[in-house]
């Protein structure tokens, strides 16, 4: 087979590993986190600087447990953030650099132009140095690269790195640019993360480099940090700014203790005082099983009236699932999800909702609970757990042939055409129309995909 073929076939079973796992190559320990929390924050923030760049598409923001400060552009034009680079960062300004790095790669086109530029890295040997540049990223590893593994020639070496060199300058550019725009006062965060870069660099060499010297990148970022001191930032985005501190410290414990090892979790805010403190300490407590401990931490949060309380219902809601007290979590994540018209930030307790409805048998609940599913799958409709759960809630309700329609697509999301088959085969049977066409539209595509393999 061709090197460009071999390279093409890798890059492919790269893209699809991400799409589903989201984590970086050659760390199958990492897993994707879905918080609709701190997928929200981190959205919020990446819609501001795309809009500021001019750019249209939507951005969908992820998270890896990964702990490593990194985050990535992806080449489906989305951005994926390592646990990482909430939990190991100083604070809210070195996140929005690392965010608007990524935002400026996606509105740059980088990766697709470095996809275009496939046969000079097959050529150079940079297979493993492409693969990096589309599923790693920002002030990344500055670390020399060993280029050449496939008998590539200096020059075209040269080329390749050179190209991706230039991309992360254009990159830095255009976050700077996107954020003096905004007039946000945080370019202070884009020398100190580079800075931090630069501290762990052993040594650069400028022909094995995918990224430029961390010296002329803290050099860039001071010019614009000095102007941006020269001029003071409207009220509106003071506040915006004091906003985003407040939620990057709620982001910050609650990534720890979504993805801390279990051993360190006992030790873990075991005295919170404030907020953050307390709410991580109530997820950890509902990961170390003690579900009484943490309903009684959680409910202090809310009579206390701070934080949104459906983020706290969450937590309470799995407990009380674990509790055995299936009809009281339902009842409490049905009464918020009332006010919230499109399960926009909520699609985490909408699951929990359905999930209490299926594990306490609660008939009463299956209208409404399948209504919520189907408004998260309105935003999301890859969603996986909401799928599979949506089916359970037709299984319930005793229409098979939605719930086979459900099985179907969970396969098809997981790969598993002829699994999806099976289901779509038995979706099709039956007198609901759109659910026939759809089931009809899975088997036409499973097919397809079996004969191109």
């Amino acid at each position: 087979m061709a090197s460009e073929d071999i390279l093409m076939k890798t890059i492919k079973s790269a893209a699809i590993f991400l799409l589903i796992c989201f984590c970086n190559v050659g760390s199958a320990a990492d897993y994707l986190v879905m918080d609709d929390e701190v997928e929200t924050f981190l959205t919020d923030i990446v819609g501001k600087i795309k809009d500021a760049m001019h750019f249209q598409r939507d951005i969908k923001v992820y998270i890896s447990s990964d702990q490593s400060i990194n985050a990535a552009a992806i080449e489906t034009g989305d951005i994926v953030v390592n646990a990482g680079a909430l939990v190991q960062i100083k604070n809210y300004e070195e996140l929005i650099a690392i965010l608007a790095h990524e935002v400026g790669h996606i509105e740059g086109q980088h990766i697709p132009t470095l996809l275009a530029h496939r046969t000079d890295f097959a050529r150079a040997g940079l297979v493993t140095a492409l693969l990096g540049a589309i599923t790693s990223v920002c002030a990344g590893s500055t670390a020399p690269l060993i280029a050449g593994a496939m008998g590539g020639t200096s020059i075209s070496t040269s080329m390749a790195l050179g190209k991706m060199r230039q991309n992360e300058n254009i990159a830095d550019t255009k976050a700077a640019e996107a954020i003096k725009r905004l007039k946000w006062p945080v370019l202070s965060g884009f020398v100190s993360i580079h800075e931090k870069f630069a501290s762990r660099t052993v040594s650069y060499n400028k022909y094995f480099s995918t990224h430029p010297p961390s010296e002329d990148r803290i050099s860039k970022f001071r010019k614009y940090y000095a102007a941006e001191k020269e001029h003071s930032a409207p009220k509106d985005v003071v506040a915006l700014m004091e906003r985003y501190k407040q939620t990057f410290e709620i982001a910050r414990y609650k990534m720890q203790a979504l993805t801390m090892p279990p051993e360190q979790l006992q030790f873990f805010c075991k005295s919170p005082k404030t907020l953050s403190e307390k709410y991580a300490r109530a997820i950890a407590l509902y990961r170390l099983d003690k579900y009484r401990e943490a309903v009684e931490l959680i409910n202090q949060l809310i009579a206390a009236g701070n934080g949104d309380r459906a983020y706290y219902a969450e937590i309470k809601c799995m407990s009380l699932i674990n509790l055995k007290r299936c009809a009281e979590a339902a009842n409490i994540a049905r009464d918020i999800l009332k006010g919230d018209r499109n399960t926009k930030t909520h699609r985490d307790l909408a699951i929990i909702y359905a999930a209490a409805v299926v594990a306490g048998n609660l008939k009463a609940h299956l209208q409404s609970a399948a209504k919520a599913l189907r408004k998260v799958l309105v935003l999301h409709e890859n969603d996986v757990t909401a799928l599979n759960t949506l089916g359970k809630i037709y299984s319930m309700s005793g229409d098979q042939q939605k719930a086979n329609l459900c099985a179907a697509e969970v396969a098809m999301q997981m790969g598993d055409t002829q699994t999806a088959k099976i289901h779509a085969q038995k979706a099709v049977i039956g007198t609901d129309a759109p659910t026939k066409r759809r089931a009809q539209d899975i088997l036409d595509t499973a097919g397809e995909e079996e004969a191109e393999e």
